[in-house]
């Protein structure tokens, strides 16, 4: 079950850090879906549209720069995510995240600190410690195997940008259910 007051907690929490909220688009073009994209995952296709569902509010941002509606800077959003992946109790076909975007200061010290704000929410949410795991493609939050976030660094033609999951719903209802279950705190 999505936890609306915890993605409204995120919002909050992220602009008292110097995200600004925006609205963006659920739907992008394919070339703007393809960029985030992993190999061989599909999109989300609108019939008779050359449009898809959004994967990732990263697309949106993308999109919304690429138009010349967003310039470079700190931005959050709240979309649906619709992916093609296994069901399980962790993954589902579409979800609800916070996704934050950095477009005006690319360095590693600017995407170690917003992974610092983000472990710092979900430890606060979820009363446990949280692990920070380096990933090929950048960096994971985890509980206890369990990721929670993605965070990296990106570039495609026209732009660089940090990404990080401010908070994904259902997935952090399910861990902190998961930390109630077993009784586990810090």
């Amino acid at each position: 079950m999505i936890d609306y007051g915890r993605l409204d907690r995120s919002v909050k929490f992220y602009e008292e850090r110097g995200f600004n909220r925006i609205e963006s688009p659920w739907t992008v073009t394919k070339e703007i879906s393809g960029i985030t994209k992993p190999p061989g995952k599909v999109d989300w296709e609108i019939t008779g549209k050359d449009k898809v569902l959004v994967a990732s509010g990263e697309q949106s941002f993308l999109y919304l720069y690429l138009k010349g509606f967003l310039p470079k800077g700190r931005y959050q959003t709240i979309t649906p995510c619709f992916r093609e992946e296994p069901f399980d109790v962790t993954h589902t076909k579409y979800f609800m995240k916070n996704e934050l975007i950095i477009t005006d200061d690319i360095t590693n010290k600017s995407l170690m600190s917003v992974i610092r704000f983000c472990k710092e929410f979900y430890e606060s949410e979820l009363g446990v410690n949280i692990d920070l795991i380096e990933t090929e493609q950048g960096y994971d939050l985890e509980y206890q195997g369990i990721e929670i976030g993605s965070y990296g660094i990106r570039s495609c033609n026209y732009l660089d940008w940090i990404y990080a999951t401010g908070l994904a719903e259902p997935r952090m209802s399910v861990v902190k259910n998961i930390i109630n279950k077993n009784g586990i705190s810090h």
